[in-house]
């Protein structure tokens, strides 16, 4: 037999006999000992616990069921700020934000280089490598 056999051999008939043991400790272990280790957690008041129901209205989420989380969002959106005018802003960053808006110009937006679908399914299946169309040069009988 050759030595890396032999070892082979020694070595699993090593860990089989480990494997024995660990595993005849854990089955003979006392089973009242708590591993000091290892974090216990307390489950006994999870029955008392209520589940709260949540809603989205429009761009927000409502936690509760009462009655007035129930309401319109366009309502209650008028009814907040009943004294502001509706087109003057509430806070300095609304400010901040029509002073930049004021001051953009509007840009007429084109696509240039368009893809036509067939080009794009061709472009998104692999048959093509890009989009551009590569000018060929064909020589003849030149070195």
């Amino acid at each position: 037999m050759s030595p890396f056999m032999i070892f082979a051999l020694v070595l699993t008939i090593a860990y089989a006999i480990y494997y024995a043991v660990v595993i005849a400790k854990d089955l003979q272990g006392k089973k009242g000992q708590t591993n000091p280790t290892e974090e216990v957690f307390d489950l006994d008041g999870m029955e008392e616990e209520e589940s709260v129901e949540v809603s989205e209205t429009g761009d927000s989420f409502q936690v509760g069921n009462s009655v007035e989380n129930r309401m319109d969002p366009h309502e209650s959106a008028a009814d907040d700020h009943p004294e502001e005018p509706e087109g003057a802003p509430r806070n300095a960053a609304e400010e901040k934000a029509e002073q930049l808006k004021s001051g953009l110009l509007e840009a007429d937006i084109t696509s240039e280089n368009g893809v036509t679908a067939p080009e794009l399914h061709e472009l998104l299946e692999g048959k093509r490598e890009t989009l551009f169309k590569i000018p060929m040069k064909i020589t003849r009988n030149e070195l």
